[in-house]
């Protein structure tokens, strides 16, 4: 079987999982999706679960590729933030979007990225990212820090959701998001 094949299974698993989560697709689906058998799927993949891990990870290094692009030395911890949503919104431009993969499988799959990553794991890096901010005294610490964490990586998930469902605007969503991270985090706030 060529890399075609693969590329077809690959392709097929990942808009399956996409519109239906995980549980809810069987690999003859996948299989029959793909135009192939499930013979043929399972000479690349030895289980769903396997073909999940794979589509995920590729889908998490997609996201810390772009990012590490982004991120030069100097950087200020809110500058970070925004390379990060800048990532979001042009993963979200893709269809289907590796964004709301990442996040609709991040039950599924979550775990497995952040062993393979380490500390480049998205979490890690946004409470080490706070926590440093936090250190300097421009990120507020009235606030626990993984609530924090979740407001950051809460909004671009709900604006990628809204989004993709024709709810939220896709123009001028990086720059609101961004405006709104800074504001919920730093300690320049109006109480």
């Amino acid at each position: 079987m060529n890399s075609s094949g693969k590329e077809r299974i690959l392709n097929a698993a990942f808009q399956l999982f996409l519109e239906k989560g995980f549980d809810a697709v069987g690999i003859r689906e996948i299989a029959d999706h793909a135009g192939l058998s499930n013979p043929a799927l399972y000479q690349h993949y030895k289980s769903k679960r396997e073909l999940g891990e794979a589509l995920y990870l590729s889908c998490y290094q997609r996201q810390n590729v772009e990012l590490e692009k982004r991120l030069k030395p100097g950087m200020s911890v809110f500058e970070r933030f925004d390379a990060f949503i800048d990532v979001a919104i042009l993963l979200h431009k893709e269809t289907p979007s590796p964004l709301l993969f990442l996040e609709k499988l991040q039950g599924d799959f979550g775990t497995v990225a952040r062993g393979a990553y380490g500390e480049d794991a998205v979490t890690r890096r946004f409470r080490s990212w706070i926590v440093e901010g936090q250190k300097a005294g421009i990120v507020r610490k009235d606030v626990a820090v993984p609530m924090l964490v979740g407001l950051v990586i809460g909004q671009i998930t709900l604006w990628a959701l809204m989004s993709h469902l024709s709810l939220a605007p896709k123009r001028g969503a990086a720059s609101a998001m961004k405006r709104l991270t800074r504001s919920a985090l730093s300690t320049n706030q109006t109480r």
